[in-house]
Parts: structure tokens; C-alpha cells; sequence
């Protein structure tokens, strides 16, 4: 079901309260630093991350060891305030001076004026059960005792298929082997009669031996904001969280299911789809499986009511918010220029999750083949936001993913359902069609309650599961801020397609391509990561150069790139370029952008949807905001970057007003 849902115009301001800008001095010097950090830490073995240390002072503040029984043990950032060990520490080899796995030092910090204090910290080892899956059947220990299974039994139905990727009995998942996904098996998931490919899926089975979004009975939430959600599916009610839902099960006012909306323009199929994908429920005998099929749902049909007032509810003030791990939007539009989305986002990111902030998953686009681009969006050029490009069962994009600097990352979503393998998930009980031609039928003959699909795709269902995948790391990580999460995605996603030209290797190996991101996402990857050797990122920074131009493009012609000196040295994570250009018809423009390290890439392409869209041909007149996730890594080199704007069609002229380039990282 390809469907991108066009976001409604919402007509209100908002008003920020503005902060003082410092006023008078007269610190006293004799103050002394006071440590706002904990003391007292716990982290789990094998992993370097201990905490970030923080106190209050005068003016700037450094951090030093100075002293303690195990400070040999540790590195310390004296201007960020990260403590990590020199080497992951082994609770069953603890190398403590007592043995214990407690691990005492002392930290100063040192303010503008030498004033100082001195903390002793205690750093708490835990264990981590290193191989949870006692009969290695991909189902942890913990999940079997929960739901009554054997945790020394593989095989317990004795059909000589492991528990863990059973199709049959009161265990076994259905149609699990038709989601391929999850396991691609090399065998024919649909009517499209195409089979998917072995090894090209999201590579997860080996990460069921740990987690699968039951987090010991904590399970990990995900909010799915949508159409809304059957709430009452039989594979997926075990995993609805009313207490975090908003406007009850399904849609409008009423808190009790309905099948009497499921024909109104944002009917809750959708929402049940996307549902499924992320958290169906497993080992239940019925239908599908989610890619974390343990983790809580929170419903939402914002879709159908969109106003600025449910919007924050949902994404920041809502009942329990705080434990809500992450965000999946399947939804988006061609073009918009509203900053209400990013200012709940930025919100969300720094409060949510005890400072870590939420996660906030959305669709590239479906709109490839009538000139969309993600970086039209504001609600995707953001760096709060992680856009998703959608992939075939081959490992290429689909005919309809939109392409885009600012697109982090791939997942899978297939074509159409009668030219390669989509995806396999439960729908609103009943609205199925399980026979019939390939133009008819949505689901397997199997299906007789016809609740099930194998037909979705889109976008939305390449957002769905990234979602799922990342639902994943955070169980494995819970100590991850959204920027770590960004960044583990971009490090250790997989390259596809070798052969597309679009793919460009920045100055610090990454590779990036406005129609992939960073490629496809690699869960497995980003988790053995976490869980060693990753430190968490120091605290963000931004760079910000405004510089006019005031001249003219000519009509059909490459201008000489525009340099702007970016003053400052920080290491690249997000860049966004705004350009004030009043040509009247704005997509006759290529606008590439250039780090003073040589690495290009393209922010827009010429003849774009924007310039279809009645009133938005001169869409730069103003200046427009186009971002990039390319340069990640790079150092901004207190150096020229450089725009390059080619006028690509002939009819129209403009003036290059001023761009502004801003960079965050750190």
C-alpha cells in the first residue's frame, strides 16, 4: 500500500520567550566548582562509556583525574568531561584493585580562575548475560520462560525447524517465512511470483539470540503516529500500550474499536500496517512477526486530526512520554517550509528519555518519478529528523523513493506487488483479500480471516522498519542520545548497489548517496558497537555564516561556485544551506555543495515537484533551507565551502541574494 500522507496546513505561531542575553559580571572568583554529576555510576561490562562529568562554575571548566585506587584505569576529555576505561571492562575478570568490580577514583574540576573541587567517583561493573539463548534457538531465555517455552528444548515441537523461525503449531509464526525482510529465504513471498534473494534482508536472527524488544520486562516503546491502530488485532493487542495512545484504540473520540471509518480518507489500515511491521507479536501461532516483536506500541491517529495542539501531545507532553524510545511518522508531504515540526522535535530531543532524547523516524518520500526530493521537506531537512529512503528485495531503490542529501539511511519496502516481493504485516482485521487476480489479492491464500497482508510498501514501509531495527539498539544501548543513534546508523550502514554513481566517499571514509544515505540499516552492526567500545558524543556545537551576493544567474549556465568562509574548526555531523535567490521559476536550479575537503553533493536536482506546486515557483524567493548528512566526519577545516548553482533550463534568470551555511557537530 504506497500511500505518503500530505500533511495538512496548520494555521497558528508560536511564540518563543526570549532569554536574557547576560547582563552584568561581578562572578565572585572565589567560588568553587560544584560537581552536578553523579558519584556513584553503573555500567555494564564491555563496554568503555562511563558518564559525562559536569559541574558548575565560573567560566569554562576542565576535568583531570587526581587520583584514586583504579585511576589508572581511565581516560578522561579535560574539555568535554567524557570518562571512558583505557580497556572494557570483564565482570568475571574484574580489574579493580579490591576485585569487586568497583572502581574508585577522584576528579577535579578546575574553573577560569583555578578554582577547584574534587569528587570521588565509584564506577559499578554489572554483568551482562553474554548468551542469553541457553538452546540457541533465537529466542532469548528470558522470552521463553514468559511465554511457557523450553529454554534448553530447540526444537519442541519436533519438525526439525528451531522455535525461534517456526511457522507451525501454538509457537510458530505463519507466515514468518514469508518475511523476507526479516530472513530472506530465496523464496516467492507474494503473487508477484519474484523471489527475494538470500542474505539481502536486515540481517536480524542473530541478534534474536539477545533482543527482540522485551528489555527484561521494560519492554521498548515505540509510538507509531499514523491513521491509528486495530488495537483489537489478534497479533497485535498483546502489544498495544493504551496508557501512552492517543484518542484511544483507533480513530475520532470514540476509545472502542470501530470497522465503520476503515473507508474514510485516513483510515487506520495504514497505521495497522506499520504496527505490525515494527511489533507484531511473536510465538503466538497467528500470522506475522514484528522486527521487535516484544516491544509496546503507542497509537496515534494524528493523521486524521491535524492540528499544532495534538501534534505536541504526541510527540513531547502525552501521558508517559518520557519512555517512549522512539517516533516512527510514515507519513509526509512534497514541499513544505513549516518550523513547527522541528522546534517539537528539538524539544522531544533534548527533555525526552531523561535528556537523551526521542528518536523521530520518517519516510524519504514516494515521489521519485514526478522530481520529489527529500530536502523539500523542512520536516525531513532538519537534523532531528531521520529520513528513510525505500529499498527493492535486490538491494536498489524502488521507482518511487525520493532521493535527497538529507537522507540517512535505507530500508526495505519493495517495489509493487506484482513486480517483486513487499512487505508481509497485519491489517485491520477482515479487510484483506485472500483470492482472486495479482490486481486483487493482498494476502496468501492461507490467510481465511483475510487480517494479514503481504502488500505493503512505500516509503512508509521503509520507515516502519528502520524503526523496528533501531527499537533494537536502544534495548541493547538504552544509554544512547538521538545523535549517538544517528551517528551508530551512518558508521555501520551497509553500502548496496555499488554500481550507482551517486555513492561519494567524504574526507573521513564515509560513504554517502543522495539516493541511500549511508545505505542499508545494519542493526547488528550499530549493537556490537554500543556494547564495546562506543563513547557517547561530546556536546553538540554549530558554526553559522551568512554572506551576500547580489548576482545575477545567467539563464542556462554554471556560475563559478560560491566560496563562503567558514571561520572555526568542528568535526562534521549535519550541514544546512539556505539560499535567497528570487528567480521565478527556483527548479531550474542544480544546487551542489562543496567542503573545503572536495566532497560534493547534490542538495536539489533541477526541475523539481516544488515547481508544479501552484505559488511555490519562486520556492527560494526568501530563502529555502537545503540540509546534508554527507559530510559526517569531516572537519570543517576553518575553510572555504562553496555552492555551486547551475541554471540547468533555459526561460528564467535570478539573482543570488545570500546563502547561509550553518554546521553542527562537535
Amino acid at each position: 500500500m504506497k500511500r505518503l500522507f500530505q500533511i495538512m496546513s496548520v494555521l497558528f505561531s508560536i511564540l518563543l520567550a526570549g532569554c536574557g542575553g547576560g547582563g552584568g559580571s561581578g562572578s565572585s572568583t572565589s567560588s568553587l566548582p560544584r560537581f552536578t554529576s553523579e558519584s556513584t555510576v553503573s555500567v555494564p561490562e564491555n563496554r568503555l562509556f562511563v558518564l559525562i562529568l559536569h559541574a558548575d562554575g565560573q567560566d569554562s571548566i576542565t576535568y583531570t583525574i587526581s587520583g584514586g585506587e583504579d585511576s589508572t584505569k581511565f581516560s578522561l576529555d579535560a574539555q568535554t568531561g567524557i570518562l571512558t576505561f583505557k580497556s572494557a571492562p570483564d565482570f568475571e575478570d574484574p580489574a579493580d584493585s579490591n576485585g569487586d568490580n568497583k572502581y574508585e577514583l577522584n576528579v577535579t574540576a578546575t574553573d577560569t580562575y583555578d578554582n577547584q573541587s574534587e569528587q570521588t567517583l565509584i564506577v559499578i561493573v554489572t554483568n551482562v548475560i553474554e548468551n542469553p539463548d541457553s538452546d540457541n534457538d533465537y529466542i532469548p531465555d528470558n522470552i521463553e520462560e514468559k511465554i511457557g517455552m523450553n529454554s534448553s528444548n530447540p526444537d519442541q515441537n519436533g519438525n526439525d525447524i528451531v522455535d525461534g523461525r517456526d511457522t507451525e503449531g501454538e509457537k510458530g509464526d505463519p507466515f514468518f517465512d514469508r518475511q523476507w525482510h526479516i530472513e530472506s529465504l530465496g523464496t516467492v513471498t507474494n503473487e508477484s511470483g519474484v523471489e527475494s534473494i538470500k542474505g539481502y534482508d536486515l540481517g536480524l536472527l542473530e541478534l534474536y539470540h539477545a533482543y527482540m524488544g522485551y528489555n527484561d520486562g521494560e519492554n521498548i516503546i515505540v509510538q507509531v503516529v499514523d491513521t491509528g491502530v486495530d488495537a483489537d488485532h489478534e497479533d497485535l493487542k498483546e502489544n498495544i500500550d493504551l496508557s501512552r495512545s492517543y484518542k484511544g484504540k483507533n480513530v475520532g473520540d470514540d476509545p472502542s474499536p470501530t470497522t465503520t471509518l476503515i473507508n474514510n480518507t485516513y483510515d487506520y489500515r495504514h497505521g495497522t500496517m506499520v504496527a505490525g511491521i515494527i511489533a507484531a507479536s511473536a510465538f503466538n501461532g497467528k500470522g506475522v512477526r514484528g522486527i521487535a516483536p516484544f516491544a509496546k506500541i503507542a497509537g496515534s491517529n494524528w493523521l486524521e486530526n491535524q492540528t499544532e495542539l495534538i501534534l505536541e501531545k504526541v510527540w513531547l507532553t502525552g501521558a508517559g512520554a518520557n519512555a517512549i524510545a522512539l517516533s516512527n511518522n510514515s507519513w509526509g508531504s512534497e514541499f513544505d517550509t513549516d518550523t513547527l515540526y522541528e522546534e517539537i522535535m528539538a524539544q522531544g530531543s533534548s527533555q525526552l528519555r531523561d535528556g537523551k532524547g526521542r528518536i523521530y523516524l520518517f519516510p524519504a518520500g514516494n515521489s521519485r518519478n514526478i522530481g520529489g526530493n527529500a530536502n523539500l521537506q523542512y520536516l525531513l531537512s532538519n537534523r532531528y529528523a531521520i529520513a528513510v529512503a525505500g529499498l527493492k528485495h535486490d538491494n536498489t531503490y524502488t521507482e518511487y523513493s525520493s532521493p535527497g542529501s538529507n537522507i540517512l539511511v535505507s530500508g526495505y519496502s519493495g517495489n509493487n506487488t506484482d513486480d517483486s516481493p513487499t512487505i508481509g504485516t497485519t491489517t485491520v482485521m477482515g479487510t484483506s483479500i485472500n483470492n482472486g487476480d495479482i490486481d486483487t489479492q493482498t494476502t496468501w491464500s492461507e490467510d481465511s480471516n483475510e487480517n494479514y497482508t503481504f502488500a505493503m510498501n512505500g516509503t512508509s514501509a521503509a520507515a516502519a522498519t528502520v524503526s523496528g531495527a533501531v527499537a533494537l539498539v536502544l534495548e541493547a544501548c538504552p544509554d544512547l542520545t538521538w545523535r549517538d543513534v544517528k551517528y551508530l546508523i551512518a558508521k555501520h550502514a551497509k553500502q548496496i548497489d555499488s554500481a550507482n554513481n551517486s555513492w561519494v566517499q567524504n574526507a573521513a571514509g564515509h560513504s554517502h548517496s543522495i539516493d541511500y544515505g549511508f545505505g542499508l540499516i545494519n542493526a547488528q552492526g550499530m549493537i556490537n558497537d554500543c556494547t564495546t567500545t562506543y563513547t557517547n558524543l561530546p556536546q553538540e556545537r554549530s558554526l553559522s555564516v551568512t554572506q551576500s551576493f547580489n548576482t545575477t544567474i545567467a539563464d542556462n549556465n554554471t556560475m563559478q561556485p560560491f566560496s563562503i568562509y567558514i571561520p572555526g574548526d568542528i568535526t562534521v555531523e549535519w550541514v544546512e544551506v539556505t539560499i535567497d535567490n528570487d528567480s521565478s521559476y527556483a527548479s531550474d536550479y542544480r544546487v551542489e555543495l562543496i567542503s573545503p575537503s572536495d566532497t560534493r553533493t547534490t542538495l536539489i536536482q533541477e526541475d523539481s515537484i516544488a515547481s508544479a506546486i501552484i505559488g511555490y515557483r519562486n520556492w527560494m524567493n526568501g530563502g529555502f533551507r537545503l540540509s546534508s548528512a554527507a559530510f559526517l566526519d569531516e572537519s570543517s577545516n576553518d575553510g572555504l565551502w562553496r555552492v555551486e548553482m547551475t541554471d540547468m533550463l533555459s526561460g528564467d534568470s535570478g539573482t543570488l541574494k545570500n546563502i547561509q551555511i550553518k554546521i553542527y557537530g562537535h
